[in-house]
């Protein structure tokens, strides 16, 4: 009895019995890569602080940070010869396709547990950031009161005057495309909203800062459907640019991040996947570059809008096999018909 009450001890004490052996082994074979390659579609510059934490973990991974296009990201992906070993994409509709080709490494990382349900496909893509999609706009021509904060305000704001609108180009942007096609999943009255956004569209961008310059230098009174991080960091910087979270639904998008399963180091990429998805990566996400976090255990704001509070009205993309739904060639050629005919003859492709 006391023999076993001695196993019993060491088991407990030695961190190589107890559980810490596997994350050993991980870093050990990730110390031998030497190497991380991520291919993302957020800015170098914005995660800075998340790559300086990261390599302050692991000083002895050297890691090449590659900006690309989410159509990019896939492109490179499928090549099976030009991709990264962690492939991170605000295009959700084609991390999924990456994954239900395939392509993807199944890794059950040891920070699921704090995550939503709808945040994580199969063991093979995740979820990590928690943005909401909000409307945004020239103050020097709106003021805060008479600003829409509904998709309906919008629609009957833009049938009642002449306002300028910008937006993503659903023709050419992967995020417009996926944008406008959820919008039309959520919103019963998306097509008569379409109508008249394509009537008032006089700019079609491929990102959001864009979108926000436009509105900067008074080229623009409303841009519709911006990534929220974005609007909140530059109208601390440009007043003249505000932002609202739409009343009646907010859809919320995510940045999902899979392992290539032809990954050169897969082990540091491990590393890579778990530390992001840790709440120190969180906590640098959120606090070094505003990206509002996908944990469940970690406050979410944007701004100064306490995220939680404002739950009834939010809808988080579900990540899973739905978001193929829209990458079928003849859907996607027939919303694309349909959104041709909304537009102005100046804007038509």
């Amino acid at each position: 009895m006391n023999s076993l009450r001695v196993l019993l001890l060491l088991l407990a004490a030695s961190p190589a019995l107890a559980g810490d052996a596997p994350r050993s082994a991980l870093e050990e074979t990730a110390r031998r890569e030497s190497r991380l390659v991520v291919d993302s579609t957020t800015d170098r510059e914005q995660v800075a602080p998340l790559l300086k934490a990261f390599q302050q973990r692991y000083p002895y991974l050297q890691v090449a940070y590659r900006d690309l296009s989410g159509a990019d990201i896939y492109r490179r992906a499928i090549s099976g010869t030009q991709h990264g070993d962690v492939l991170w994409s605000s295009a959700m509709d084609l991390q999924i396709k990456l994954v239900n080709e395939g392509l993807a490494l199944r890794y059950s990382s040891p920070q699921k547990a704090a995550l939503p349900s709808w945040a994580s496909w199969r063991d093979e893509v995740y979820g990590t950031t928690f943005e909401p999609i909000v409307l945004a706009y020239n103050r020097q021509r709106i003021a805060e009161r008479d600003m829409p904060d509904s998709h309906t305000a919008l629609r009957r704001v833009l049938r009642a005057g002449n306002w300028r609108v910008a937006s993503y180009d659903v023709e050419s942007s992967g995020a417009g495309y996926f944008f406008f096609s959820q919008d039309s999943r959520h919103n019963p009255e998306f097509w008569d909203l379409a109508a008249v956004l394509g009537r008032s569209m006089r700019y079609q961008e491929g990102n959001s800062l864009t979108l926000l310059k436009r509105l900067q230098r008074d080229e623009a009174d409303i841009a519709y459907n911006v990534l929220g991080p974005y609007a909140w960091s530059f109208a601390r910087q440009h007043p003249q640019v505000g932002w609202v979270l739409p009343q009646d639904y907010t859809l919320v998008v995510s940045r999902l991040q899979l392992i290539h399963k032809a990954a050169t180091h897969p082990a540091a990429a491990r590393l890579w996947m778990d530390f992001v998805l840790s709440r120190e990566g969180q906590q640098v996400l959120a606090q070094g570059s505003g990206l509002p976090p996908i944990r469940d255990d970690l406050p979410r704001r944007l701004g100064n809008i306490d995220l939680a509070r404002e739950a009834a009205k939010l809808r988080p993309i579900q990540v899973g096999s739905g978001l193929l739904v829209y990458l079928d060639s003849a859907k996607r050629s027939l919303f694309l018909k349909r959104w041709r005919e909304q537009l102005p003859a100046a804007l038509q492709p």
